[in-house]
């Protein structure tokens, strides 16, 4: 006990540990405004535009979720400045990975809970959120949250106190971010259901939760930007591989992907009692079930922490015996332990080398077409003296991120139109449009742009993430014929 080491408070040596994290995943992120979420641009862009006082057509994408008031001080401090957002939601989920360790070592399992944090911490999947500024590490900070604030209620029990609005508050958040956000009003709401302090508490919550939960849903405008029914198998592949494009998903992520399938319905399978009896398990069911909708990689996020945290004590259990050797009692946990922290720093590694590169996904190259070839995308004739050039408007699929990495005025893509003249119509004082043909959604808006003349419009670029079409008014300039 001589040893200076000893002496040191876990508390600051954890502190320590998650710097040391936070510096080498900072190394991991991009320093560009291409490949974040389309959530986070908007959140971002309404919080510059306060700050600076700039008019722009924001407003118009609808109310932004919830992440705007995180992002606010990074936004307001170091306006325009993505990095500063990255490392907000960096530290976000430091505090979301100590509450997480905290709740399930309260309930018992520290050595799991320990072993499940450094896990969770440099998997490729949760970095590459981080990386986007996704919700992932704001849903996991509310859910953990939320678990300890029932508890903090329920033993305070005063009505109406602080804890009670907390509540109601991480309610509404929690839904305005992505609809797995809805687990935790449900698992709350099953909570006083099935165990209320009495019946006037469990009254002031049923009110609560419902006036929360109406009032995000109609903030929310049925999360515009969420895609859903995706490959659930794909976000299951990414916990182990890390993110993979489409035309990447070959028979290896299948493998994984189905592997892992196995590997969660086993965890959930034994660990079922334990996790409904839990409430932070019991969050955490409920959005795993929601995120079969989805698909998403926040779906995979979810099941990444089931799987760690309700896992590893099925490990250490089987493992505890005191009539075996080392092998036999923690030597099976310590290599899987060391299996998936190597197969999860191969990947981060791979990530750190593709950053020079500047790799971008099918979507952010068409982005970054529009935002950085200026002989295409030009308002004024080059070989004159130019004027003032107008501001470039642009009808995006992606109107956030297009907006921010354009710094041009962006709006969504127009509604469905009956033909092309209806369509051309709508589409006065739009410059181009910028948008994936190959979604569904999108189909009648093809169809009507590939009806139009010849005269009317003209495509600029057709790559993978989609097209480029300019929008040629009689009385806008003309630009050079070019291809691309």
């Amino acid at each position: 006990m001589n040893n200076w080491l000893f002496r040191i408070p876990n508390k600051y040596l954890a502190y320590f540990a998650l710097s040391i994290w936070a510096v080498l995943s900072f190394m991991l992120l991009h320093k560009t405004s291409y490949g974040i979420d389309e959530g986070a641009a908007h959140a971002l862009l309404l919080v510059w535009s306060v700050s600076d006082n700039v008019v722009s057509p924001i407003l118009t994408l609808g109310f932004p979720d919830f992440r705007t008031i995180f992002l606010a001080p990074a936004g307001i401090l170091w306006t325009g400045n993505i990095v500063a957002a990255k490392i907000t939601t960096m530290l976000i989920m430091a505090i979301a990975a100590w509450a997480l360790h905290a709740w399930r070592h309260r309930s018992g399992y520290g050595e799991s809970a320990l072993l499940a944090t450094g896990l969770l911490l440099i998997s490729p999947l949760l970095i590459g959120q981080i990386d986007t500024i996704s919700v992932a590490a704001y849903l996991l900070l509310i859910f953990a949250l939320g678990a300890w604030s029932d508890q903090l209620y329920r033993e305070s029990k005063r009505a109406f106190g602080g804890m009670y609005f907390a509540q109601i508050s991480l309610c509404l958040v929690s839904i305005t971010l992505h609809p797995l956000g809805l687990a935790y009003p449900l698992a709350l709401l099953w909570s006083w259901y099935k165990n209320p302090i009495d019946q006037k508490h469990r009254t002031y919550f049923y009110f609560g939760i419902a006036f929360a939960t109406l009032m995000a849903l109609a903030l929310t405008s049925g999360w515009s930007h969420i895609e859903w029914f995706n490959n659930p198998i794909m976000s299951l592949s990414a916990l182990l591989l890390g993110p993979a494009l489409g035309e990447a998903f070959g028979p290896f992520h299948w493998i994984c992907g189905i592997g892992m399938l196995f590997v969660l319905i086993s965890v959930i399978w034994k660990q079922a009692a334990h996790l409904w009896a839990d409430f932070l398990g019991r969050t955490l069911l409920f959005a795993l079930l929601i995120g079969l909708l989805t698909g998403d990689e926040i779906f995979g996020i979810v099941a990444l922490v089931i799987c760690l945290y309700w896992g590893f004590p099925l490990l250490l259990q089987r493992s505890s015996s005191q009539h075996r050797g080392f092998w036999a009692q923690q030597g099976m946990v310590l290599l899987l332990s060391v299996v998936i922290s190597t197969t999860f720093m191969v990947i981060d590694k791979e990530s750190y080398q593709l950053l020079p590169m500047d790799y971008l996904s099918p979507r952010d190259t068409l982005i970054k077409t529009l935002a950085e070839d200026s002989g295409l995308f030009s308002n004024s004739d080059s070989n004159q003296n130019p004027s003032p050039k107008t501001p470039l408007r642009v009808a995006s699929q992606w109107p956030g991120l297009t907006m921010l990495a354009c710094r041009c005025d962006a709006l969504p893509l127009p509604p469905n139109a009956q033909d092309s003249a209806a369509l051309f119509s709508m589409l006065r004082g739009i410059d181009y449009l910028i948008f994936d043909p190959r979604n569904p959604k999108n189909s009648s808006l093809s169809h009507n742009i590939a009806m139009m003349d010849a005269g009317k419009v003209e495509t600029l670029a057709l790559q993978l993430g989609g097209v480029i079409v300019q929008i040629k008014h009689p009385s806008t300039d003309m630009i050079p014929d070019k291809k691309s």
